[in-house]
């Protein structure tokens, strides 16, 4: 359920919202997030497994779950998962949203319109993400984005690969084991 009011990241994190649900700011409206499913965080639980083990051998960067990224001063938006390369993290750790897009922002595509999906990525892609990865249950398969307009998908033993991250390739299916 959306708002009717334009509001600020400040304004949003200001306001005194329910700490049992998730909330992103779009285009100034405050849109509450669904419940994720099983399923749902099957994959994700799965994402997490293949990028943490690849970071253990790789420390490039850091995985984050669900963290709140501030991408314009109407815009918080919260991908499933996320990696930031080691350039990007403060140090000392910030008490604040990060005022950036992911190195690489993941979307378990499960309760999203087209129109509301399609509007994430590009915004991730325009404020610095170097690839979105969408895993989409029903199809057992990833579709990886990057700046410019392309895509691809990738299913089965297709490798899931990204130019930044030296070394990493995994076969599609990987994501999807226990569906």
């Amino acid at each position: 359920m959306a708002s009717t009011t334009a509001f600020t990241v400040k304004d949003f994190l200001a306001l005194k919202l329910p700490k049992d649900r998730r909330h992103e700011l779009v285009a100034g409206e405050l849109v509450e997030m669904a419940y994720s499913k099983h399923r749902h965080e099957k994959v994700k639980a799965n994402g997490i497994r293949i990028l943490v083990g690849y970071l253990t051998k790789n420390p490039i960067g850091e995985l984050y779950v669900e963290t709140t990224f501030e991408l314009a001063e109407d815009e918080a938006r919260q991908p499933d998962l996320a990696l930031l390369l080691n350039e990007q993290i403060p140090v000392p750790a910030v008490d604040e949203l990060l005022a950036l897009a992911p190195a690489l922002a993941i979307e378990v595509v499960s309760s999203e319109t087209l129109a509301d999906f399609e509007r994430k990525v590009e915004l991730f892609l325009e404020e610095g993400s170097r690839a979105v990865w969408a895993l989409f249950l029903d199809l057992r398969a990833v579709r990886i984005f990057v700046p410019g307009g392309a895509s691809r998908l990738v299913r089965g033993d297709q490798p899931v690969e990204a130019d930044f991250l030296p070394g990493f390739s995994v076969p599609a299916s990987r994501f999807f084991e226990g569906l």
